[in-house]
């Protein structure tokens, strides 16, 4: 019978267990990083569901600019999108507040319409 050394075992999933870092890659684009953090890390849920819900608000928002403009403003709207989400999960590492007005008012609306 065979044991892991502790040491290994404790390493090869160490990051999903450090809230920041785990918040930081909510933000992976285009709704990756977003649900497997949810389902994958093993932090506080109800911190990271913050994360979560902005990220895929700005994925599905994004979305929908690509699926309305051409393709030139598709492409700065990308671009724009990768930037947002480089920035949101810069500061959700450092520990900062992210809080946007018009995701709280989108998200608030969503939250609404399911608790009905």
């Amino acid at each position: 019978m065979s044991q892991e050394d502790p040491k290994i075992a404790s390493t090869q999933v160490s990051f999903l267990n450090k809230q920041n870092i785990v918040h930081a890659l909510a933000y992976f684009p285009f709704f990756v990083g977003a649900i497997s953090m949810y389902f994958l890390a093993q932090t506080n849920k109800e911190a990271l569901l913050h994360h979560v819900k902005y990220s895929l608000l700005l994925s599905v928002g994004i979305l929908i600019l690509i699926f309305l403009f051409n393709q030139f403003f598709a492409n700065i709207s990308i671009l724009l999108y990768i930037g947002l989400s480089i920035y949101f999960a810069f500061k959700a590492f450092k520990w900062q507040e992210i809080e946007v007005e018009l995701l709280d008012v989108i998200e608030d609306k969503i939250e609404g319409v399911f608790k009905k």
